[in-house]
């Protein structure tokens, strides 16, 4: 499942609610991810606000340490308007390749955002066989975590991998019955602590 932060534009959960099974929440990282991979969209503005502010290194760090694939995908980069010094770009650009391992995905508007991010989730949920990952995952998961498999495989129903359970915020798990806030203190505590250092 494609899981959709709430703040993204409407127009675009709505087209890939119409392609792709999708669950809009709360994303902590993040604005579109699913299995191991993680898309952070920005607009051009949007980039260069986050480089203005400090605050995209920041945000490519956390993308590091907890998804395998990352990708940033920039929309309205063909509108040039916005840069003063290509060079500048450039550099930050190479910067996020180079020191955060993130690939970098160009998209002309919010109609082909839909088409990149429908293409990534099929192309890479077709390599995996996802039912017998999925039930090797939730038992060994249970062992680490100490909770029962019923509780994990209510959070992989509604999350789909343990990234996205770290990525989740703690408010969404409020929604899920039989999951009660020792549960989500354990798995997350783990998680934080252990396993993406």
């Amino acid at each position: 499942m494609l899981l959709i932060d709430c703040h993204e534009p409407k127009v675009i959960i709505e087209k890939l609610k119409s392609s792709v099974p999708v669950s809009v929440l709360t994303l902590k990282y993040g604005d579109y991810s699913f299995s191991d991979t993680i898309i952070e969209r920005k607009t051009l503005s949007d980039f260069f606000t986050s480089i203005k502010n400090n605050k995209l290194r920041g945000q490519m760090e956390y993308l590091s340490r907890f998804y395998t694939e990352k990708y940033i995908l920039i929309e309205g980069f063909f509108d040039f308007s916005y840069i003063n010094n290509i060079n500048y770009l450039y550099s930050q650009l190479i910067d996020i390749m180079l020191n955060f391992d993130i690939k970098i995905i160009f998209s002309k508007d919010a109609e082909q955002t839909v088409d990149v991010i429908t293409r990534l989730y099929r192309q890479r949920n077709f390599r995996q066989p996802l039912n017998v990952l999925k039930k090797d995952r939730i038992y060994h998961a249970a062992q680490f975590f100490g909770v029962s498999r019923k509780r994990l495989d209510i959070l992989f129903s509604r999350f789909g991998s343990i990234r996205n359970i770290a990525n989740a915020d703690k408010k969404e798990f409020k929604k899920l019955r039989y999951i009660g806030k020792k549960t989500v203190e354990k798995v997350k505590g783990a998680l934080e602590d252990n396993m993406f250092e």
